[in-house]
């Protein structure tokens, strides 16, 4: 029996092995041997469907399939497939489905072990379906100029570029547009500009306002100073001595227009002396300077304590209150250069003015008692660490300038003090490439009021000169008040000047103070009008701006403040650290009219970029194109909290628009300005180092309602303020 089970069972296996067919003589193995069934799940070749080339536009996307046979042409289930393609940025594949992404053509292939196949894929654009059109302004002034922008997107609501746009307008006599979607408001009224792209368009309203709102432009100085040094001896004139222990006032008296009085190098002159009248129409000047001149700076250059050492100036000093320099009524034509003037007392005495060019007394009550053609070159003009100075400079001439010199130490306890002040002269003045230095202003026209009838100082400028408190003065005894004011002057430049270093203290640290002041109730006609502030940095100070007209009492009638121009200005670094003050960028108050605020950069103001203080409204007032750093309150006005119905109440028939201010929130705020959340959003170049560029990549970027970057010229700031500092 186990015999017989043992050959049935080698039969069993020998069948299952080997099965023999014969058909026409051939004979075919079916099955396969036992050691190759691994075989049947190796991949020999690869499929993909479809297999026909593809062709997607930009969005689509579209599932392949793999089908993986083994060397006997059976069907592999479940094989394990790898997808890849030639260019993913053009069309990825994952899992089979392909993804157009950009147009262009890419090689899809499927890889199983050895076997792989591979479809060509070509991706075209999509097709414009929508287009919107963008006016970040609503309602533009004639005469400015916006930027509009444009969106395409496909069926699916992707978004489209590259593609061709033509621009149009309803009314071309409102508003024209250019093929690059820059627009130009014409004239007040309404219109539609339209963007128009493969056949779709879109378009947007746009109002424009009567150019009247942006009120009437500052009217610039109408003279300007030619202060060229002239031949010095001039023909037919003489060269004079004056030794040490010379008789200065004598010299003085003697000279002839043309003449040179030299002085000795070293030599102390002490004394009141006097520049006296001549009386003579001679235009030819008289020059009083060292005897030997090599060392001074040269000509253009600014003196400094520095190069007042090395030159070994003269020294000419007062020794009590009044001027160790003064003029005569109707004196003219001197020029000073390369002297050091101070004070110097062997008791507690007040000086009331080193160097008074003009009287500021009733006594000069009329422009025939006026002295006229003076300047000051290159001079060293200071008090002491402790002397109490009135000021540096009284300016009370006409046709006079102070250029390339040094004023410094001029403080008081008890009085306001400056570096120079004007109130009794007609102009025009020059006051260039200085270091200004005075506790009280720096600079300031008005605060008292004029003897001549109806006098207002005119044809200002204000250029190149470096502003600044010494830090040390901080928490002393001296009262600090702005760093330039006026309260009585008209058509004055102020450009490409650094301001630096004020705060809080017998006021609220502001840095520039603009109001009409009727000091002493005896001139109704004083005011401040036709005033230009641009390309100047200001720094380190309690606050930015104040323009008023308010009279500082109540019984005082006065001209309001009118026709200022404050552009492309940059101030930063507004109550931080020891230059404490109120925080604001702008107070704007009582009673001024015909102001513009536009392409300024204000920085850290940590109460308010922009306050309205007065009760009643500003009257034709633009403030445009600005880059405001915020504050606690951005934009605040008295009794109105912050937000449009301060621009509504204090502006109404003004113009506030593309700004950048820097709000938490926009909401409640005026439309057609931009309302970035914090300063990072903003996109400077490096707001850490003051370096308030745009950058490419703003937002902002070219957004102003003219065409430029919000914010002002950092690059015409830059130049203008180029060396004002001095080592």
């Amino acid at each position: 029996m186990n015999m017989r089970r043992q050959l049935s069972h080698y039969l069993l296996m020998l069948v299952a092995v080997t099965l023999v067919t014969s058909c026409g003589g051939a004979t075919e193995s079916v099955g396969a041997p036992v050691g190759n069934i691994s075989s049947a799940n190796t991949p020999s070749s690869l499929t993909i469907t479809p297999s026909a080339p593809l062709n997607l536009t930009v969005g689509a996307s579209k599932t392949l399939s793999a089908s993986v046979s083994n060397a006997l042409g059976q069907v592999i289930g479940g094989a394990a497939v790898s997808w890849s393609s030639t260019d993913v940025s053009i069309a990825s594949v994952s899992g089979g489905v392909v993804s157009a992404l950009a147009p262009g053509t890419v090689t899809v292939t499927a890889t199983s072990g050895v076997a792989s196949a591979s479809v060509n894929v070509t991706v075209t654009p999509s097709s414009v379906a929508t287009v919107t059109v963008s006016i970040s302004i609503g309602s533009l002034p004639a005469g400015s100029m916006t930027t509009a922008t444009v969106a395409l997107a496909d069926a699916a609501g992707l978004p489209l570029t590259g593609r061709v746009v033509a621009w149009g307008t309803s009314n071309s006599a409102v508003a024209a547009v250019s093929s690059g979607g820059t627009i130009t408001a014409v004239a007040a009224g309404t219109c539609t500009i339209t963007a128009t792209s493969e056949g779709k368009s879109g378009s947007a309203t746009l109002v424009v306002a009567a150019a009247s709102t942006q009120g009437s432009s500052a009217t610039l100085p109408l003279v300007y100073l030619n202060t060229a040094a002239p031949a010095a001896p001039d023909v037919g004139g003489s060269v004079v001595t004056v030794g040490a222990g010379g008789n200065l006032q004598a010299a003085l008296n003697a000279a002839q227009p043309g003449d040179v009085i030299a002085l000795a190098n070293g030599a102390t002159y002490t004394g009141n002396f006097t520049l006296p009248n001549k009386n003579t129409s001679s235009t030819r000047w008289i020059t009083i300077r060292p005897q030997t001149t090599t060392l001074l700076p040269a000509e253009g250059s600014r003196m400094t304590p520095t190069a007042a050492l090395a030159a070994n100036l003269p020294l000419i000093r007062t020794t009590n209150g009044t001027g160790a320099i003064a003029t005569a009524a109707s004196a003219h034509h001197f020029r000073l250069i390369g002297l050091e003037v101070t004070f110097t007392a062997a008791v507690a005495v007040e000086n009331f003015g080193l160097v008074l060019l003009g009287d500021g007394s009733t006594a000069q009550n009329s422009l025939a008692l006026v002295p006229h053609d003076l300047v000051l070159d290159r001079m060293y003009i200071h008090g002491t660490s402790t002397a109490e100075v009135r000021r540096c400079v009284a300016l009370n001439s006409a046709s006079s300038a102070v250029i390339d010199s040094y004023l410094s130490d001029c403080h008081e306890t008890q009085s306001d003090a400056q570096a120079i002040m004007g109130w009794n002269g007609p102009g025009p003045f020059k006051i260039v490439n200085n270091y200004l230095e005075g506790s009280a202003e720096n600079l300031l026209f008005g605060g008292a009021d004029p003897a001549v009838p109806n006098l207002i100082p005119s044809d200002i400028e204000v250029r190149h000169n470096h502003f600044s408190k010494p830090v040390a003065w901080k928490g002393g005894p001296w009262i600090v008040k702005n760093l330039f004011e006026s309260k009585n002057a008209q058509r004055v430049l102020v450009e490409g000047n650094l301001m630096e270093n004020n705060w809080a203290a017998a006021q609220t640290g502001v840095a520039v103070a603009l109001k009409s002041v009727n000091q002493t109730n005896s001139c109704p006609w004083c005011s401040s009008q036709d005033i230009t502030m641009r390309y100047n940095l200001i720094r380190n100070v309690g606050g930015g701006f104040s323009l008023a007209a308010a009279p500082d009492n109540t019984n005082q009638t006065n001209v309001h403040g009118r026709r200022f121009n404050i552009t492309d200005n940059v101030v930063t670094d507004i109550n931080m650290g020891i230059f404490t003050g109120d925080g604001d960028g702008f107070q704007l108050n009582d009673d001024i009219s015909d102001i513009t605020i536009a392409h300024n950069s204000v920085f850290s103001p940590t109460k308010s970029s922009l306050v309205f203080n007065g009760p009643r409204p500003t009257v034709r007032m633009t403030i445009r194109d600005n880059l405001l750093g915020g504050g606690v309150y951005p934009l605040q006005g008295r009794n109105t909290g912050s937000g449009l119905l301060t621009v509504t109440t204090y502006m109404p028939d003004g113009s506030f628009l593309a700004n950048v201010m820097i709000v938490g929130s926009s909401a409640g705020y005026p439309t057609s300005n931009f309302y970035p959340a914090t300063i990072a959003a903003v996109g400077l170049r490096n707001a850490a180092v003051n370096d308030y560029h745009l950058l490419s990549t703003s937002p902002y970027k070219g957004r102003a309602s003219d065409g430029r970057d919000p914010g002002a010229d950092i690059d015409a700031v830059n130049a203008a303020i180029a060396g004002v500092v001095v080592p």
